[in-house]
């Protein structure tokens, strides 16, 4: 009777033992591991500058004005490699009513849109005190438009250039055509700085 126990025991041991080892690989049959492998990258670009400036026209606003214009310009200055953050220009005008004209391109060759949100345009004396306006004190004037339209509106409207596209910054500086006098300011700078963002 022992024996028989014995064996009872033992195939019930064995049983156990292959129910355990056919549940194992059972479990390993039905099981399977998920692995997800990224990687993220950027390859946009930011890239607004002056692609480039242009002197696009001297004269005498006076109707009174006979012979040719007295206007001493030159082409503005950028960068060589046309990717100037600043642009300088420099006029002498000798007779009232004298006037030049200046386009400046700015360039969007990232990928990303840009928009304008700020604008400071500002006229100094030639001592760098800010001069009232640009129009005050009579004399030297600065009329400032981005893509036609006054900067100040601009600044407000805060248009958008979208990647691969332009926008055009005109300058005018004229001397008033109705000054009787050489006006007491008579070297006036002119400071534009705009500022863009992603759009």
């Amino acid at each position: 009777m022992k024996k028989d126990n014995k064996e009872k025991k033992s195939i019930v041991i064995i049983g156990l033992l292959v129910a355990m080892i056919v549940m194992a690989v059972g479990y390993a049959a039905l099981a399977q591991q998920l692995t997800i492998n990224g990687t993220a990258q950027v390859s946009s670009s930011w890239d607004i500058h002056f692609g480039s400036g242009k002197l696009v026209g001297t004269g005498n606003e006076d109707p009174n004005h006979t012979g040719d214009s007295t206007v001493e310009a030159a082409e503005p200055s950028i960068n060589a490699d046309g990717k100037s953050t600043t642009a300088e220009f420099n006029v002498i005008f000798k007779t009232p009513g004298d006037y030049a004209e200046y386009d400046f391109v700015v360039n969007n060759d990232g990928t990303l849109d840009g928009k304008l949100t700020g604008a400071d345009v500002v006229a100094t004396a030639a001592d760098g005190t800010t001069a009232a306006t640009l129009t005050e004190p009579l004399g030297i004037n600065y009329e400032v438009t981005i893509d036609g339209v006054d900067w100040a509106t601009a600044k407000t409207n805060q248009p958008t250039i979208t990647a691969g596209s332009t926008s055009k910054v005109h300058v005018k500086v004229y001397w008033d055509k109705n000054a009787t006098t050489i006006p007491a300011t008579n070297i006036k700078k002119l400071k534009a700085i705009f500022t863009y963002t992603q759009a």
